[in-house]
């Protein structure tokens, strides 16, 4: 520790912890309904906006935590590569000094990452001295170091109070070690975001490129050593673009991956069972998004896909996904071999997954054995008919206004079609028919089932779907009770 940097010489940095203290002091009732509320709006900025959910962390910190101030801290090299530990965000009291640089090496935030685990600190400007300018005075910091997956340091999510009456307990470390992890999870998503926009500028250039090498080629075809050297361009130049392409789909499931994986990690640290339903509710939608996308890339050149590919990997993928807890369930699927574009094939299939999760859940009450079966048909050359049945207890257990059938009626509005819910033709539980009507988007693919059979081996088993609702709207959507 440079003494430069200490305002008390003989004070050690490691006399400013009093993290023990957070175990004697009394704790605050927590309001677990916040939190949980808290929770799931930085879920939703997430999946829309990941740069502004980095100061609605530091707002929430302060609210939930009663503090001063909370920052974030991000290290980077300065222009020597020293490491420096930047103040990325602030709200609160010390809004004015975002953006300044300290030494990694000479901070309280740099204990807390030579510490490893949640410090907390008593009157910091002590011990370090670029502290002593800073007003209003940091009376007690409340500091969580950030780590990726691969446990290297990312920076650390801070707290402060400036009022001496004032001191963090346990419940606050608790608070900001939870948000520590969402934090990860949106500097991992912003990291990505900026990989995707160089792989975007490559494919570019290529583009540019391509367009250059084609004007030679008209300019020089007459000469037969010119066209040579041209062919052997473009040759380079698919290759080029076929592995731009394999980059991006690679970085695209990586990003996936990376949020399943924090999404199952919050999953399992959460102590609220409502939370940890909705996050596993989440990644399961997350991943199944992903064997979407994973079976149109396997064949990047097409723009359709094979219907009854993709609705058995979806079955195949619920089965696993309530094989623990709905084993006594049977699930049929069915479809004629129907070629779709990806701009119906995907929301036919997330309302699929909706429509069957449901059942799952809903329609056999008290561990009763039933059936659901899925059929895809081509009722004429424009229609097709998508029906889902269950031999369960019926309408009743539809609750109307429930995420799930707010889902089915987006995916219903987005296709266009004609969404009715009746009861099973055998008089016991639940036939939902949803019928789209096509000009020219729908084909017979009888031809060319056998060739495309070998997708259906890429599909791993799992669930998930992307929400549409959004930007759907839902008086497209005809539905009879």
């Amino acid at each position: 520790m440079n003494v430069a940097t200490i305002a008390d010489p003989e004070l050690q940095p490691a006399d400013l912890l009093t993290t023990t203290a957070l175990l004697h002091r009394p704790q605050r009732t927590p309001n677990l309904y916040a939190e949980v509320a808290a929770f799931c709006e930085l879920s939703q900025i997430l999946a829309n906006d990941p740069r502004s959910a980095l100061r609605r962390f530091l707002e929430i910190a302060l609210r939930l935590c009663n503090a001063g101030t909370a920052g974030l801290s991000l290290l980077r090299p300065n222009v020597v590569g020293q490491a420096m530990l930047h103040w990325a965000a602030i709200s609160g009291e010390l809004t004015a000094n975002e953006g300044i640089d300290t030494p990694r090496d000479f901070s309280s935030c740099g204990l807390c990452l030579d510490v490893g685990t949640t410090i907390l600190v008593s009157q910091p400007e002590r011990a370090f001295a670029y502290l002593r300018g800073i007003r209003p005075a940091i009376v007690e910091g409340l500091i969580v170091p950030l780590y990726d997956n691969a446990k290297r340091p990312l920076g650390t999510i801070w707290i402060a109070h400036h009022d001496s009456a004032a001191f963090f307990c346990a419940n606050d470390a608790r608070i900001v070690e939870q948000l520590a992890i969402q934090l990860v999870l949106a500097l991992k998503l912003l990291e990505e975001a900026a990989e995707h926009r160089y792989a975007l500028a490559l494919i570019e250039s290529h583009k540019v490129a391509r367009r250059t090498v084609t004007h030679d080629l008209a300019e020089e075809r007459s000469r037969r050593e010119r066209a040579e050297m041209s062919e052997t361009g473009i040759r380079q130049a698919l290759l080029f673009k076929d592995a731009v392409i394999q980059d991006v789909d690679h970085r695209a499931k990586n990003t996936i991956q990376i949020a399943a994986n924090l999404l199952a990690v919050q999953a399992r640290t959460t102590s609220s069972a409502e939370v940890r339903g909705a996050l596993q509710e989440a990644n399961r939608r997350l991943l199944l998004l992903a064997k979407v996308h994973e079976l149109l890339m396997s064949n990047h050149s097409a723009r359709e896909i094979l219907m009854p590919t993709l609705l058995q990997a979806i079955g195949d993928a619920l089965r696993q996904s309530f094989a623990e807890t709905a084993s006594y369930i049977r699930l049929r699927v069915t479809s004629e071999p129907i070629m779709l574009s990806e701009d119906d094939a995907i929301p036919i299939a997330l309302f699929t997954n909706e429509v069957v999760t449901n059942a799952y859940k809903h329609a056999f009450p008290s561990g009763s054995a039933g059936e659901i079966t899925v059929d895809l048909s081509l009722a004429a050359k424009d229609t097709v008919i998508l029906q889902i049945t269950d031999n369960g207890i019926g309408m009743h257990a539809m609750s109307a206004h429930g995420m799930g059938q707010k889902l089915i009626r987006s995916f219903a509005a987005h296709l266009k079609g004609v969404l009715v819910y009746a009861t099973s033709t055998n008089a016991a539980g639940l036939a939902v028919t949803l019928t789209i009507h096509r000009a020219t988007q729908v084909r017979d693919a009888s031809a060319s089932v056998e060739s495309n059979v070998a997708a259906m081996d890429k599909v791993a088993r799992s669930s998930m779907h992307e929400d549409y609702a959004s930007n759907i709207p839902a008086e497209n959507t005809a539905s009879a009770p």
